[in-house]
């Protein structure tokens, strides 16, 4: 039975407590490991990642080059990381270069992964409102959380005369969290129907002085809003 390269990678981490003490990085672990117990070629390509749109337009990324990222594995960070998200996958693609020098890239496990970041951006593992584990940027974290879902999709462009596929520009769910449970909304409207009746306007009348459309502002501008509607909360409370 073939073992994919990403066990290997994070056995390392959970069995050899003496490489897990000495190295920084994801790569740095995987190798160690290859120069102490040798490398397995089937196991290497097994999780090798390949880009498999090449005739498509546009790509499958939250960003269309890697970025340096944090990534948060077993409570252990992982900062200055070559990373990719594939919002169309929902996939985390590793970019290093191997013991060799060579370009290489790998798919990460997503039960294995906890968070990843890049610089202002935080994204973390979570059971969404369909139970179903994703990745969610975390916009602000308290009684009542605000998240982001990113996707895109992969149609076929129908306009060109030719049968070809493209990626569309990228798509924000938006929800709120209370106590477990997932609200989604659209706009100032649906966003305000989430709290008690008893809050509507004094937070409407905050949304209109500063002037935010939800579904259009900047993150800095949902972080004010939220940190506003947590403090109603908490004097509520």
């Amino acid at each position: 039975m073939r073992i994919p390269l990403t066990v290997t990678i994070f056995a390392v981490l959970l069995w050899f407590p003496d490489l897990y003490a000495q190295k920084s990085s994801i790569t740095d672990y995987l190798a160690e490991y290859e120069r102490k117990y040798g490398r397995d070629e089937d196991l290497v390509n097994g999780e090798k990642y390949f880009y498999p749109y090449r005739n498509s337009q546009g790509d499958p990324f939250f960003f269309p080059e890697p970025r340096k990222a944090v990534i948060t594995v077993h409570n252990k960070e992982f900062p200055d990381q070559l990373l990719r998200y594939d919002i169309f996958n929902q996939q985390l693609i590793l970019d290093f270069k191997d013991i060799y020098g060579a370009n290489s890239s790998l798919v990460l496990r997503q039960e294995w992964m906890e968070s990843f970041a890049f610089e202002q951006q935080r994204f973390v593992k979570l059971a969404g409102p369909d139970g179903k584990e994703g990745y969610y940027q975390m916009i602000w974290d308290g009684p009542i959380t605000c998240i982001y879902r990113w996707s895109k999709n992969h149609q076929l462009n129908l306009t060109s005369g030719e049968q070809n596929y493209y990626f569309t520009e990228p798509a924000r769910e938006s929800y709120l969290v209370k106590e477990g449970r997932y609200y989604p909304y659209r706009n100032n409207r649906t966003f305000l129907k989430t709290f008690d009746p008893g809050l509507q306007k004094t937070i409407k009348q905050f949304i209109k002085q500063s002037k935010v459309k939800v579904n259009r502002g900047t993150d800095a501008q949902i972080r004010h809003l939220l940190e506003y509607c947590n403090s109603l909360v908490h004097e509520d409370s």
